[in-house]
């Protein structure tokens, strides 16, 4: 359609342009170096220069990384293919909360920069930065991972997303249409919490808005899968469904099938390094080895510490970064035609907890523990990790491992107030100090856990 037609070329790019986000001139440039990396030589040589590259300017302008690569007898001319990377000191999550500026690349002024923060799945959430040419890259990745499935911009599409502190805030009716006119539909379900009358009001959402992409957590589209199915609702114009932010698990997917009538596709992100990852049609998940290394610390076939090195983001180096997920390398991999293979990701997980009253709230909506109210911004330097375990109908223990800024009796008191907030007054809330938090068997982190079903 025409109309489809003027949005791809003209009005959302503005709109994109507007916000200081110029991703079109980076997709010509990111098709050709996805191109590139698809062959296994040339994909080698390119790992390596932008490895190196990334290295040495870490060391010459982060003063943390410097001091960092130079407690380990690390320097960057040490570094000459991807076997060397095992001389390379690793960059652990503990390392960042209080470090931010330290670890800064001095060559870029902080103003210019575009504040973030994780998300806290993985135990802890902490602000860093983008340089702008990193987020507009990320922004045309994305964009390429959809065109991959289909997905264009402007498609009809509904956000099914556990972070409600990621949607967009209410506008007036007014620019809600203009929005539409000039970008096309979308719908955002704030599913931090579902109930029933929750999940009815969205299904009706759905089939009126004509949504054709659903995208969002797995656990809550799993939720409305549930739902429509019990209901006897169908959706026909749904095409696709992209599930991400948390494992994706075989019957989960058959079920979403089922229910919605088309494929189901998973991928992985993150806060730190936007799309990382994402299946192809033969149910592979293949990494973008233009945008990140990706190193898995096990042997071939066993789960082990997912490391990844940021090919993009200057401004906030990641080198060797443990990000907090397992992995498995897949066997034979490494040699193939096409972007790297996976073998399977795990390590992320929430669990839905139980209100006072029966109702379910996602785990993401417990990120507003690391709101911080003196920056009044999310990120926090309190507690290093944090775990919200119900226990019981109504009792919640939260365990937390101190931070640079952590005040026990404030720190504590901010998380009573946050369960109560989202559970209800009666629950019991039970806040330790820990000095660790364990993973599961299988290498997971649970941020929270329900353990009454």
């Amino acid at each position: 359609m025409l109309r489809s037609f003027i949005r791809r070329r003209l009005t959302i790019p503005l709109l994109t342009r507007r916000d200081g986000l110029d991703y079109p001139r980076y997709l010509d440039p990111l098709r050709r170096e996805l191109a590139l990396v698809a062959d296994p030589a040339a994909r080698e040589a390119f790992q390596v220069r932008r490895a190196a590259a990334v290295i040495s300017h870490a060391y010459e302008h982060s003063p943390f990384h410097r001091e960092h690569f130079d407690a380990h007898g690390f320097h960057p001319s040490r570094f000459r293919d991807l076997r060397d990377l095992a001389l390379v000191p690793v960059f652990e999550k503990h390392h960042i909360p209080g470090r931010q500026d330290r670890i800064r690349a001095r060559d870029h002024d902080p103003a210019g920069l575009v504040p973030t923060c994780t998300g806290g799945t993985t135990g802890n959430a902490f602000s860093f930065w983008y340089d702008r040419e990193c987020f507009a890259r990320r922004h045309a990745l994305t964009l390429l991972a959809n065109e991959a499935y289909g997905w264009r911009p402007g498609d009809p599409v509904a956000y099914v997303w556990n972070a409600h502190q990621d949607l967009p805030s209410a506008a007036p009716p007014w620019k809600r249409r203009l929005r539409t006119l000039l970008a096309g539909r979308e719908l955002s379900i704030d599913a931090s919490r579902i109930d029933e009358e929750r999940l009815a009001r969205w299904s009706r959402q759905l089939s009126e808005t004509r949504i054709e992409i659903l995208y969002g957590y797995a656990h809550s589209l799993r939720a409305v899968a549930e739902y429509c199915l019990a209901a006897g609702i169908v959706l026909p114009r749904v095409r696709l469904v992209v599930s991400t932010a948390e494992p994706l698990f075989a019957a989960d997917r058959r079920l979403m099938e089922q229910a919605f009538g088309c494929p189901v596709r998973d991928r992985y992100l993150s806060r730190e390094h936007g799309p990382m990852a994402q299946e192809d049609a033969d149910g592979n998940l293949r990494y973008f080895a233009n945008s990140v290394l990706l190193e898995v610390r096990a042997e071939t076939g066993a789960a082990g510490d997912l490391l990844v090195t940021d090919f993009w983001n200057a401004a906030f180096p990641f080198v060797r970064y443990r990000i907090g997920d397992t992995c498995r390398l897949a066997a034979g991999a490494a040699g193939e035609p096409g972007l790297p293979r996976l073998g399977g990701l795990t390590g992320r997980d929430t669990d839905f907890l139980v209100t006072a009253d029966g109702g379910r709230v996602s785990g993401m909506a417990f990120h507003d523990a690391f709101f911080n109210h003196a920056t009044q911004a999310f990120g926090t330097d309190d507690f290093l990790k944090v775990q919200f375990v119900q226990e019981a109908p109504l009792r919640v223990r939260v365990r937390c491992v101190p931070g640079p800024s952590f005040a026990r009796e404030r720190v504590f008191a901010d998380l009573e107030r946050l369960v109560h907030r989202l559970l209800g007054a009666p629950m019991e809330v039970i806040c330790e100090e820990v000095p660790e938090i364990a993973h599961t068997a299988s290498g997971k982190y649970r941020f929270t856990v329900n353990s009454i079903g």
